[in-house]
């Protein structure tokens, strides 16, 4: 048996260059990262929450979504953080339906769940007379489409190489202040001098909410795009120019690049920090290594 196992292999070198022959092949494949970070900072209750659908390899046959949530429950009111996780759970619900249906009105599905998630918090049990209430940003990413949604003043940011950019309007006072002096009825130094320019105008619980900010083309994404979305915790904390230093900070890798940002407020404001959070999506390409069988 062992004089015939060497005989079958007595081959020559011309034999074996003609052998099919081991090597990694590479390729590289679009993928949707989600990063998702938060803290209470010096405030007693965390009224912030947060959602990120898992990180997901895009599919060449059918259209792959991912969903991101922040929602900053309103620490004026009773029980904001009931309020911001009652919209979270509300909105991924509605998501777990429409995750893997093969057409959907994107725009529709935030327009319907916004209206939905106000009256069931505007419906809350009052507390001294004192409702709830809850800011929202929400991104869908459909394959390298962008679809957003704002109530309140949470922000969404787009981030391209070394340009950031806000896509929502707060919806506070100082926005009725602008169209103010837009229309001439306001002088510019007359709206800065108004109080409560910070006093929100629209939220979820407000009860027949109107005032909402959802794009209908969508925003179509390039590889390397990143997407913020993120409560005022971070952006009454941190200037735009040190947030845009950190997302595009080649050291700090995409994973960790949530938890630089909430860290950094953290430690900026270590006296009165506001509840932080930050989710992210990164359009991006990922390496696909795989041995293959291939003729020299």
């Amino acid at each position: 048996m062992f004089g015939r196992h060497k005989k079958e292999n007595n081959v020559s070198r011309n034999d074996i260059m003609q052998q099919p022959v081991s090597r990694q092949v590479e390729r590289k494949v679009p993928e949707l990262t989600t990063m998702v970070r938060s803290a209470t900072g010096n405030r007693k209750y965390q009224q912030d929450a947060a959602y990120v659908t898992p990180s997901k390899v895009l599919a060449s046959n059918k259209r792959t979504r991912v969903m991101a949530l922040v929602c900053d429950g309103m620490g004026g009111m009773a029980d904001g953080g009931k309020a911001s996780q009652t919209a979270i759970r509300m909105m991924v619900q509605g998501f777990d339906k429409i995750e893997k249906v093969p057409e959907v009105n994107i725009p529709e599905f935030f327009r319907s769940g916004i209206k939905a998630i106000d009256r069931t918090i505007h419906d809350f049990p009052k507390e001294d007379g004192k409702g709830s209430g809850t800011t929202m940003v929400a991104c869908i990413a459909e394959d390298n489409r962008l679809y957003w949604a704002s109530v309140g003043d949470s922000r969404i940011y787009i981030i391209r190489g070394n340009q950031m950019q806000q896509v929502t309007r707060d919806h506070n006072y100082w926005l009725r202040l602008q169209e103010m002096v837009q229309a001439g009825k306001l002088t510019m130094e007359e709206a800065k001098a108004k109080r409560q320019k910070e006093a929100l105008i629209s939220f979820l619980g407000i009860g027949n909410v109107s005032l909402m900010d959802i794009n209908t083309t969508p925003f179509e994404m390039q590889y390397g795009d990143v997407i913020m979305l993120c409560s005022d915790g971070i952006t009454k904390t941190l200037p735009d120019a040190q947030i845009k230093k950190i997302i595009t900070a080649d050291e700090v890798k995409p994973e960790e690049k949530a938890k630089a940002l909430v860290e950094a407020a953290t430690h900026a404001n270590s006296h009165s920090q506001d509840n932080t959070t930050v989710a992210l999506i990164h359009y991006q390409e990922t390496d696909i290594k795989k041995i293959s069988s291939v003729n020299r």
